[in-house]
């Protein structure tokens, strides 16, 4: 299977929530420091209760959702996986994930995140705005 080019990357990181207010350039820019990565069937993407140091985003194949040897889901294409690895190294993964079948992701690590985000305060500045707005509706909820 072809490595995704540019384009394709930025397409698969549009279902990330967080990255939603992003202008194309930005999301290009994070695109840039996605790295794609295989899982065979059985591989452990992430392990319950295990910090993680990157974000995930399923671009074909299909993942098993855990917690306490129970399948809670299985998810498929722009399913993001470990959005809270990129804010907070200590954070537990609060479930399980093992690759079902032939499993390609982009990976986005803690480490290049910041490099990007301290280089490009717009960027920064956009993904604060989404989590503010964010906070403000589980405020009024």
């Amino acid at each position: 299977m072809a490595e995704l080019n540019l384009l394709e990357r930025v397409i698969a990181l549009e279902g990330v929530d967080l990255l939603s207010g992003l202008e194309p350039d930005q999301m290009a820019s994070i695109a840039l420091i996605a790295s794609e990565v295989q899982y065979l069937p059985g591989r452990v993407v992430l392990e319950k209760g295990k910090p993680s140091d990157a974000l995930y985003v399923v671009i074909d194949g299909s993942v098993h959702l855990t917690r306490d040897a129970e399948t809670m889901d299985t998810v498929g294409a722009n399913t993001v996986l470990g959005v809270w690895a990129l804010w907070n190294e200590n954070e537990r993964a609060p479930f399980g994930a093992t690759a079902r079948e032939d499993t390609r992701l982009l990976r986005i690590g803690r480490e290049e995140f910041y490099d990007l985000l301290s280089d490009n305060s717009d960027i920064t500045a956009a993904i604060l705005s989404k989590l503010m707005q964010r906070f403000g509706k589980l405020v009024e909820q």
